[in-house]
């Protein structure tokens, strides 16, 4: 499987995660749980606009957002993502970006890095989550890769 396409699929699936963390966190009303999920969101825009080299100098990761601002920011996100990787063949994943983090550092990284960078990012944030729903009594939703792949790799 080609790279581009790859991250299509790991895409697919980071949507379907968050969607599932959102759907629990929602039900909780836990609101560490629901700071960890604004955070992680948050960040995957900010990351989608970092791409197109925007600045983030003094930009804010951890927001206040409502269990409903993150399903917007959810819902966007996956969105912006499936259409940028849609336009994509292998080349592109080689682009470099050139951005500013939010102290105002210089970087560049091609797309391939930051889109990894991106579910890993957000893998690591939905683990935080479900350790923090089940330290509140809250069975946290199953979402491993190899049960996305079940549910719907024959769709």
């Amino acid at each position: 499987m080609e790279s581009v396409a790859h991250l299509r699929q790991l895409f697919a699936y980071n949507d379907w995660a968050n969607r599932r963390i959102l759907v629990s966190v929602k039900g909780s009303g836990s609101d560490r749980s629901r700071q960890i999920l604004a955070h992680l969101l948050i960040t995957e825009k900010e990351y989608y606009e970092r791409l197109y080299g925007k600045d983030s100098t003094g930009f804010d990761f951890w927001p206040q957002l409502s269990a409903e601002e993150c399903g917007v920011l959810a819902r966007e996100a996956a969105e912006a993502f499936e259409k940028l990787l849609r336009r994509f063949d292998e080349d592109g994943l080689d682009l470099i970006t050139r951005y500013r983090t939010s102290e105002g550092i210089p970087y560049e990284n091609t797309f391939r890095e930051l889109l990894t960078h991106v579910l890993m990012h957000s893998s690591i944030h939905r683990g935080n989550i479900i350790l923090k729903l089940r330290e509140e009594g809250v069975e946290p939703p199953k979402i491993d890769y190899i049960i996305y792949l079940r549910e719907t790799k024959y769709i």
